[in-house]
């Protein structure tokens, strides 16, 4: 068997890079330009520094949710930083990376400019307006880039993108969400 590690790979940063070649070429199709921002979760690194180098005129933007903001640290100490509390709760569990790895670090130091970092009130807000707007079901951490943008965390403007991905999230817990229970 052949290990792939889900952020820490070529292939895998590659990967998940052509999604930001599929986002230029969807605005081509409509004859709108090339992004000017993409603001995207982050985890561990490896979609934001696949779309770093797929698409490297525009200011790429990674959020991570409080407490396991490893890509923040690391951007700011110019060197691998681990998260302080390994065990600081998050419903952002797709995102739970204790610290990025030199292949994902060596695309972003210099790259990437800065991280940003949501709350889980920020995150819970993100995804009732993604319900209510746009009838998606998005999971706390697929969540985190709409979040950044609601809380004005980062400016937007006609070629800004924001990345949602993944519905993973227990019924239970979302209707919570929804219902406001906090």
């Amino acid at each position: 068997a052949t290990l792939v590690h889900a952020f820490a790979d070529a292939w895998v940063i590659e990967g998940q890079g052509s999604a930001g070649i599929e986002v230029t070429a969807q605005l081509a199709a409509r004859g709108l330009e090339a992004p000017t921002r993409i603001v995207c979760p982050c985890g561990g690194g490896g979609l934001t520094a696949g779309l770093a180098l797929a698409c490297p005129d525009a200011e790429i933007v990674p959020v991570e949710p409080e407490g396991w903001d490893d890509v923040r640290l690391s951007l700011e100490a110019g060197e691998i930083v681990a998260v302080p509390d390994p065990s600081y709760p998050t419903a952002c569990d797709a995102l739970q990376t204790p610290a990025t790895r030199p292949i994902n670090f060596a695309v972003l130091n210099g790259r990437v400019p800065r991280a940003l970092v949501v709350t889980p009130a920020e995150v819970r807000a993100a995804q009732r307006w993604a319900f209510s707007n746009l009838h998606l079901v998005v999971e706390p951490g697929g969540a985190a880039a709409l979040a950044a943008v609601l809380a004005g965390k980062t400016p937007v403007d006609g070629r800004t993108v924001v990345i949602l991905s993944g519905g993973n999230t227990d019924p239970a817990a979302f209707a919570a969400v929804l219902a406001g229970q906090d």
